[in-house]
């Protein structure tokens, strides 16, 4: 009896002594080739006109690897708001937010890219602004704190500039909690002084007045949370969710 509780007590203390193993890194993904990076933005393309901001995207595997794993995505997770936000690169202004176990892409404007991201009450905005042929006008996303759909709406540029040649530059987004404030522009003009605009929104920025002459900068500004680079991991999984 004595030599089979020594037995079994030898046993234990051999089980417990048995090294730990770690599984293996899962290997990177082979980088989109140069074929599949084309396509990916065709597909794109092919859809130009058919985006609703408010819906998600039918971005498959690939696109969603575009977007995600290139240089210019970031992840966005300000203190309170139920982030991340990955504010997709390569192509147009996209963004991709958690959805129940997976993510769901959008597409804001496939003919604009983020050029700021402030944090209120409300949500996380991001403004846009019209990239190609030569630029063009601003745009505001709202993504809600709550996790409603999203919200986008354009803000015409003001009369008094040249466009395209001349268009507004984002200066800051002033809202209050009640969800009343104002979006300031400037209008750089070539050997001009630049003009400074201002948009007034009363709903939290669903809705836009037309640009408004002012004098100078006014208001201030959101906070702006910050921006880091996509890890590797994040990118493998939006892309296959």
């Amino acid at each position: 009896m004595r030599l089979s509780m020594i037995a079994v007590v030898a046993g234990l203390g051999l089980a417990g002594c048995q090294p730990t193993t770690t599984p293996p890194p899962t290997p990177a993904p082979t980088p989109l080739t140069d074929a599949e990076q084309n396509a990916a933005r065709e597909a794109l393309m092919a859809h130009e006109g058919e985006w609703d901001c408010s819906a998600p995207a039918p971005f498959d595997r690939t696109v969603r690897r575009l977007l995600v794993e290139d240089g210019s995505a970031s992840v966005v997770s300000p203190a309170g708001f139920p982030g991340p936000v990955v504010i997709g690169g390569a192509t147009g202004a996209t963004v991709f937010r958690k959805s129940g176990s997976g993510w769901s892409g959008y597409m804001i404007d496939p003919i604009s890219s983020v050029q700021a991201v402030r944090y209120g009450s409300a949500g996380l905005y991001l403004i846009t602004k019209v990239t190609r042929e030569g630029g063009g006008p601003l745009g505001v996303a709202l993504l809600p704190t709550g996790g409603g759909a999203l919200v986008c709406a354009g803000l015409a540029s003001p009369e008094a500039l040249n466009a395209p040649a001349e268009h507004p530059e984002f200066v800051r987004l002033s809202l209050d909690n009640a969800g009343k404030g104002s979006l300031i522009a400037k209008g750089e003009r070539e050997a001009k002084p630049p003009l400074w605009f201002r948009y007034d929104t009363t709903d939290a920025g669903a809705t836009w007045s037309a640009a408004k002459a002012i004098p100078g900068p006014a208001g201030t500004d959101l906070d702006a949370p910050d921006q880091t680079k996509v890890p590797a991991a994040l990118a493998r999984e939006i892309a296959a969710s």
